[in-house]
């Protein structure tokens, strides 16, 4: 009967020596469905370099103008050069065939035309930033939506869109200064010519109790330079009044990712201001979660021969040289004017003309 046991003893002694591996595993096991919804904010306390992945779109516009590619190129860059725990990477020219480039992302930058045309593939975007917490932003056109995709997407990543019968799109002088507190970090308020795009189709305050301007100017008749195809009298109103150029989404954590969405960048000469560059910088590096430095994130020097490489092959291709000041001393453009009917004409208007909508 000893005996006996003795032999129990032994087997529930060896019994319990091969489950306490797996019982100490189990402890240590993380909770699957918590990571798969905790934002990324965690790499920064593993030692982990946080990933940035730029979207650039394909070719349009002439040289100089709209270089996707070479843009994003050069703040992928400058980014790698910061110092900061950082990867940045750019696939160029479209939706990308493998989607597994998306894994482990924490912020995607997309600098294309109209939005990216992506098509059934904003859906995979918005599991990315709901589910995994990605953050993202838009760029200049990017900003640019078909409405339906505005409405159901733009408007809970970032907060806002380019609207088609409300928003306008003139090529201007702007003195620009960032508002919100972490993306203004170092950015000294700057001027610079482009095609800032402004009265953007915002959310409410009820729709959207996080949504924020980081970077505003005020628009006047007398410092834009062209009129363009998206002019209307909803643009003339707008003179005299702060328009955000860039914005943001800023959820809790845990709800989803981060989102910013900004008008400038037609023109690739504009990313050798320093400061221009610090501000979308420093807003990429806030929609990864990170900390903005105190100083803003280190956006380093950019020369003419740095701002001509990695260049999209058009027509015509010209050498861009760097911004000056003769850029902000352009005369302004007459302000078009709209008849009755609401049929735009090119300015100045003429004293015998009726106001836009009479009868």
């Amino acid at each position: 009967m000893t005996s006996l046991k003795r032999l129990r003893s032994i087997l529930l002694t060896a019994s319990v020596l091969l489950l306490l591996p797996s019982l100490l595993n189990a402890e240590n096991e993380p909770n699957k469905s918590a990571t798969e919804t905790a934002p990324a904010a965690d790499k920064a306390a593993k030692g982990e370099k946080k990933q940035i992945l730029f979207l650039a779109g394909k070719p349009s516009h002439g040289s100089g103008d709209h270089e996707f590619r070479a843009g994003c190129m050069l703040l992928a860059d400058k980014l790698n050069q910061s110092g900061l725990p950082l990867e940045a990477k750019v696939h160029s020219y479209g939706w990308p065939k493998d989607e597994s480039i998306f894994d482990g992302v924490d912020t995607c930058i997309i600098y294309a035309d109209a939005g990216g045309r992506f098509g059934e593939k904003y859906e995979f975007l918005n599991k990315k930033v709901k589910d995994d917490g990605m953050g993202i932003m838009f760029m200049h056109y990017g900003v640019h939506p078909k409405k339906a995709v505005g409405e159901k997407y733009f408007k809970p990543w970032i907060g806002g869109y380019m609207d088609d019968h409300l928003s306008v799109n003139p090529h201007w002088i702007a003195d620009v200064k960032a508002v919100q507190k972490e993306m203004a970090r170092g950015v000294t308020p700057f001027t610079a010519y482009d095609e800032f795009y402004f009265n953007m189709l915002f959310p409410t305050k009820d729709e959207c109790d996080c949504c924020h301007p980081v970077a505003v100017a005020t628009p006047t008749p007398d410092r834009i330079v062209r009129y363009i195809n998206m002019w209307n009298t909803h643009g003339e109103k707008s003179f005299g009044t702060e328009q955000a150029l860039m914005w943001c989404r800023a959820p809790k954590d845990g709800d989803g990712g981060r989102g910013v969405g900004f008008v400038g960048g037609h023109y690739h000469r504009n990313w050798a201001i320093d400061d221009f560059r610090k501000l979308v910088m420093n807003a990429i590096v806030w929609t990864a979660r990170m900390d903005v430095p105190e100083g803003g994130v280190p956006p380093g020097t950019v020369t003419k021969e740095e701002l001509n490489l990695n260049l999209d092959k058009k027509r015509n291709m010209k050498v861009i040289e760097l911004p000056t000041e003769a850029l902000y001393k352009q005369p302004a453009m007459p302000l078009p004017w709209f008849d009755e009917k609401g049929k735009r004409h090119k300015g100045p208007k003429p004293a015998s003309a009726p106001p836009a909508g009479s009868k």
